[in-house]
């Protein structure tokens, strides 16, 4: 059994993160943090409690970050809608609602109390494990891993060079690359070879439970904004994270030094890597088994409400 510390700053692609973490006989969700990030805090936080309530999880949900460590908030609603999660309609809530403690200082509790036993999944920016690294440095070895979604080697997608989830905090995506924990990378290099078709969504949409009715809407919203931009079909970035925690050996990867460019100018929030070995190095993904990939998501589903 995996367990994980998710934190997520939810849009559409997130929601499958969390459907997938929730589904899956292999994780367990320990906590979730909501952070600022496709759209603002109070946003996140909202679209984290209802997919998790939907899923029928009972997990702590705790508030991250609202802004960058140093930088303005960029947000990404262009492709997530105003909500950050256009599309499902949710009914009211009746066991799912955020905590009282700082969710930095819940990662930091929860790594201290089980010590390499927890594995910390961020798909958003990286402000809260920067915060949490700043804080508290041990985190970094007493941590699992850190498995992350993020970053660009070729084309970026919010500019010519950056991945949103860095772009929009380049300072904390930079400490937490030299952290020194074991991290695992997914970058647009990975994540955009892994697309919902059309006939696949349409299957989903001929199924039954709310989990996946939620799910088909959600893909419904995404499939339309990237048809609407001409990007081809919607890319499953965040939950390739996920996935990788239940057969790691389904994902090609290399170690590499990642390097985060944090100043000002049109590379602001590029990566760049160099391979290294695995001591220092940090995992980055190439490929991963996509028809392995979506039996999970369907077995996830399937689990699930």
């Amino acid at each position: 059994m995996e367990r994980i510390i998710l934190d997520v700053d939810t849009g559409l692609d997130d929601a499958v993160a969390l459907f997938l973490a929730a589904g899956l006989e292999e994780i367990s969700i320990e906590a979730v943090i909501a952070t600022a990030g496709n759209v603002g805090l109070v946003k996140t936080v909202e679209n984290t409690l209802n997919i998790l309530e939907t899923a029928g999880i009972r997990c702590p949900v705790y508030k991250g970050a609202d802004k960058p460590l140093v930088r303005k908030p960029v947000e990404a609603g262009d492709f997530h809608g105003e909500s950050g999660l256009d599309g499902p309609v949710f009914a009211p809530r009746t066991f799912q609602k955020v905590r009282e403690e700082d969710g930095i200082e819940a990662l930091i509790r929860l790594v201290k109390a089980n010590p390499h036993q927890i594995t910390i999944v961020s798909v958003g920016p990286l402000t809260d494990l920067a915060l949490a690294l700043s804080r508290e440095p041990s985190v970094a070895s007493l941590c699992k891993q850190i498995v992350i979604m993020g970053g660009s080697f070729s084309r970026g997608n919010v500019t010519e060079s950056a991945e949103f989830n860095t772009y929009a905090d380049p300072e904390a995506a930079a400490q937490v690359f030299s952290s020194g924990a074991k991290l695992v990378l997914f970058p647009l290099d990975c994540t955009r070879l892994v697309t919902l078709s059309p006939a696949r969504l349409a299957d989903f949409r001929t199924r039954s439970g709310l989990s996946t009715s939620v799910f088909s809407s959600c893909m419904d919203t995404y499939t339309a904004n990237y048809t609407k931009r001409g990007q081809g079909e919607p890319q499953m970035h965040d939950p390739l994270c996920v996935a990788y925690l239940v057969d790691p050996s389904k994902v090609e990867a290399e170690y590499c030094t990642v390097y985060v460019d944090t100043c000002e100018g049109p590379t602001y929030g590029k990566t760049t890597k160099t391979p290294t070995s695995s001591e220092g190095g940090v995992l980055v993904a190439k490929r991963i088994d996509i028809p392995w990939f979506w039996t999970l998501v369907d077995r996830a589903l399937a689990n699930l409400p």
